[in-house]
């Protein structure tokens, strides 16, 4: 597992108390992709997360909460998230 990876599993897993994550690094389906270095790694991230913490919260406040949590991570390269994010119910 990558450096990136390894950050944004700790981070969700102690924010998000997750009954379920799945992290699945799509970095190389992005190459060339505009606004990304060439140098840059672990860009493009598919997230999974089943979570209490989203109980009778909007899809749209679901994913700001996520974007939150990895607001220092997006700062230091990364650049784009796939999110599928539900509630326990």
């Amino acid at each position: 597992m990558k450096q990136r990876h390894m950050r944004i599993k700790s981070q969700l897993i102690k924010k998000l108390s997750p009954i379920t994550l799945k992290i699945r690094d799509d970095s190389d389906l992005h190459a060339g992709h505009g606004n990304v270095k060439e140098t840059d790694k672990e860009t493009h991230f598919h997230i999974k997360i089943v979570s209490s913490a989203f109980k009778e919260k909007s899809k749209l406040v679901r994913h700001k909460l996520v974007y939150d949590i990895l607001k220092e991570e997006f700062s230091k390269g990364l650049h784009a998230l796939e999110l599928d994010l539900r509630d326990t119910e």
